[in-house]
């Protein structure tokens, strides 16, 4: 029988295209167009490819080769490079695909968490402050860029994001939608040191602190080890009634839950350090802010070792004082306490 000549055409395309589709090889997600790599430190670079063994990494002059392992997973590391504002390619490849990232730059890398202090938006603050419009205005910095990640809880830890991740030069059409502390950070930094600097912004509005501590630096206190029991079992109302313990709406609210979805797969992303603000959700109505500097605690450290650096500097930022809850003296005494960490600095 004869295959209609249309017929014979698809199935030759399909044939055609079929082994570079079954050769795919992918970044992790936090790599993106207009990124920012840590500089001085050693930059890991990793994904996944569904076929073949040889995947090859280009930077800046580096070129680097990596075998597929498990689950298709690969990872290859480069060396440090000094900061540099000239955005440069980063590109992955197998013997079928190239990946390519486009302007890159080296400089000073931080993430930004918390809650809604610091999820706050250039934007909100400008509706409050008259100053910041001018600053807003004058936000034309393209060697700040911000990436934030919106991802939803998870049980476990995730190896990648959900979705794939931006990064946002700052300018005058963007920074509204920036986190306003984080803004502030960035823009003195890259004011005083004169090198590239981003921002990864895992902040969500409402949160306590338990969400974004690691899984493993529950056990640091007993009722961080209770709080995790009652997670695991969803229990939002035991958590509640718990010296201690906070209300939790939901599985965002949970134990580790946000760690694991918006920290884990970017672990190993070379950062300077860390910036947080946060601690009205553990001190408001109904809620016991005692315990909260083991808990301050136990984010410090579970960071650190996330993260692989035991030195990793992190500030956090004292609740203020004015419009303060009945809760707040006891939790910015609480933030008090946890202020003697090494490599850690408290704002007032």
């Amino acid at each position: 029988m004869k295959i209609p000549i249309r017929l014979s055409f698809l199935l030759a395309l399909l044939f055609a295209v079929a082994p570079n589709a079954w050769a795919e090889v992918r970044l992790a997600g936090i790599f993106a167009d207009h990124m920012v790599v840590q500089r001085d430190r050693p930059i890991q670079v990793w994904g996944w490819a569904d076929k073949g063994e040889g995947v090859t990494v280009e930077f800046a002059g580096q070129t680097a080769k990596a075998t597929r392992g498990k689950n298709g997973a690969w990872s290859v590391m480069l060396k440090p490079l000094s900061a540099n504002a000239k955005g440069r390619e980063l590109r992955v490849h197998n013997a079928n695909r190239t990946s390519v990232i486009s302007d890159v730059v080296v400089g000073e890398v931080w993430h930004a968490s918390g809650q809604s202090n610091m999820a706050m938006t250039v934007g909100s603050m400008a509706k409050e402050l008259e100053p910041v419009k001018a600053d807003i205005a004058a936000a034309d910095l393209p060697a700040i860029r911000f990436c934030r990640i919106h991802e939803g809880e998870s049980p476990h830890p995730l190896d990648d994001l959900r979705a794939k991740a931006s990064w946002k030069l700052c300018s005058p059409a963007t920074a509204s939608s920036f986190s306003g502390a984080a803004f502030y950070f960035a823009r003195q930094l890259h004011k005083e040191l004169r090198v590239p600097v981003g921002i990864i912004d895992s902040s969500r509005g409402g949160t306590p602190i338990e969400p974004f501590i690691p899984r493993e630096a529950f056990a640091a206190h007993p009722t961080l080890r209770r709080e995790l029991e009652l997670g695991d079992q969803n229990d939002l109302d035991a958590i509640w009634k718990l010296p201690g313990g906070v209300r939790a709406r939901d599985g965002n609210w949970l134990p580790a839950r946000l760690f694991n979805s918006r920290l884990a797969p970017v672990a190993r992303f070379a950062v300077r350090g860390v910036i947080w603000y946060q601690g009205e959700s553990n001190c408001g109505v109904g809620e016991d802010p005692r315990d909260y500097q083991h808990k301050m605690r136990a984010l410090i450290t579970g960071w650190r070792h996330g993260f692989g650096n035991e030195h990793m500097p992190i500030y956090f930022v004292q609740l203020p004082g004015g419009g303060a809850g009945n809760g707040w003296p006891y939790l910015r005494e609480q933030q008090r306490l946890a202020a003697d960490m090494p490599h850690s600095g408290m704002v007032v």
